[in-house]
């Protein structure tokens, strides 16, 4: 896993996709991703491994789309645990995947 807060290739492709519309992206991944993080939150205690797998997965991809690789992999982590019926782990990669997104957020609203 990368250090980076944003992989930097993974991001200018997508901008370079994108072209104008990138800020409207990072504003809708901004607007999301603290939705499927709460949901993720309420899931992980109750126990709830679907609601675990289904927020994690949709935080996945919209990270792996804009290159926050450190929140993917927590996300994927969490997403891969609960499939598996292993919740043992989930309330501590979810900690990690918190700290990892407060980062990404940092640097996304810097972009804007």
């Amino acid at each position: 896993m990368t250090d980076a807060v944003i992989d930097t290739l993974v991001f200018n492709e997508i901008a370079d996709l994108m072209g104008d519309s990138i800020n409207e992206f990072i504003e809708i991944y901004l607007d999301n991703s603290p939705k499927l993080l709460k949901g993720i939150g309420i899931a992980v205690p109750a126990g709830d491994l679907e609601g675990v797998i289904a927020n994690s997965h949709q935080l996945k991809g919209g990270s792996g789309s804009i290159g926050a690789m450190q929140v993917f992999h927590y996300a994927k982590q969490l997403e891969d645990d609960a499939r598996a019926g292993e919740s043992a782990d989930l309330a501590s990669v979810f900690v990690q995947l918190e700290t990892a997104y407060e980062q990404v957020e940092a640097d996304l609203r810097n972009r804007l």
